[in-house]
């Protein structure tokens, strides 16, 4: 015999839901004890296996905290800034209020922070985020590496017509060099602002990923000459090339190699081709992939590097 549903199950409509619920359906609180479900945080509960940054969980805390805003990791994941792997941003939920509306939030899942009174915020997602010039900012403050921290800026600078422009139409670029420095010079007690000062001298625009921007960053701290980023390179025969970083007049290029370029078959194709074209104009193209990116045998591509470039 079938047992009798929750009548809690019939009345929800998202993964995540508040206890108020409860009060609007008039239901005890005994139905929130029932197999499938998890107290997320203080009057938020959610469905086993929903997604921790679920649009809908964000509103729910947005509704609890209105005058609140989300802030550093989290308002980096929202908008979708380069971040080191495994940081998602919503383990814990990073929001921010200023001390007159009641100071940093304290609750299971959230992690406080006091928001000054002159931060911009702006809507992403329908829910208040500090923006990403001062998102970055903030970032300066955590245990992020330097070249991560750098990558998250490189992010904010991605080109409207690259491949962040095509999937979100009109967003890109998400700041400028200019309104960071701006910020960093509004914000000058803030923890981090010695980083600030340094990385964002590191910035460039038109980086299409964030390995790319690690890449750059690492050449530059080795002492080598900087690349330029995403050029079109013409060649002999007409075709147009846009390698990931390139020296110019020495004819040498970085390509780097996402699994998406050794899993689909097309694309893999492709780029024999691009670098066979470019071996016949006497470029030499250097190709590393994530693996390269490891300590050790970052070593070994930095000396094939140095070669390329004829530095002993």
């Amino acid at each position: 015999m079938d047992e009798p549903q929750n009548p809690l199950h019939a009345a929800l409509t998202g993964p995540y839901f508040s206890s108020w619920i409860l009060q609007e359906q008039s239901l005890p609180w005994r139905a929130l004890h029932t197999p499938g479900l998890l107290a997320v945080s203080q009057s938020i509960w959610r469905h086993v296996g929903s997604p921790a940054d679920s649009p809908h969980y964000l509103k729910l805390l947005q509704g609890i905290h209105p005058e609140g805003a989300f802030s550093h990791e989290t308002a980096a994941a929202l908008w979708g800034m380069w971040m080191p792997w495994g940081n998602t941003g919503f383990s814990p939920v990073h929001l921010s209020k200023r001390r007159t509306d009641g100071g940093p939030p304290w609750r299971q899942g959230i992690k406080g922070h006091q928001l000054p009174p002159h931060a911009k915020i702006l809507d992403r997602v329908g829910v208040r985020v500090t923006s990403p010039a001062w998102t970055w900012v903030d970032l300066a403050g955590t245990r992020m590496s330097f070249e991560d921290l750098v990558a998250a800026g490189d992010s904010l600078l991605q080109r409207g017509n690259g491949p962040a422009g095509q999937r979100e139409p009109g967003l890109h670029p998400l700041s400028s060099v200019e309104e960071i420095k701006a910020t960093i010079a509004v914000r000058p007690k803030v923890k981090g602002i010695v980083r600030c000062r340094e990385a964002v001298e590191l910035l460039r625009a038109h980086h299409d990923s964030r390995p790319e921007s690690l890449v750059r960053t690492r050449l530059l701290e080795a002492g080598l000459p900087e690349p330029a980023i995403n050029p079109v390179l013409r060649m002999s025969t007409g075709k147009t090339i846009r390698p990931d970083l390139a020296w110019i007049d020495l004819k040498v290029c970085i390509q780097y190699e996402g699994d998406h370029h050794r899993a689909d078959k097309d694309q893999w194709h492709r780029d024999i081709g691009r670098d066979r074209t470019m071996h016949q104009d006497g470029w030499v193209v250097l190709r590393l992939t994530s693996r390269d990116l490891e300590s050790h045998q970052w070593r070994t591509f930095l000396g094939e590097a140095r070669r390329a470039l004829g530095i002993v």
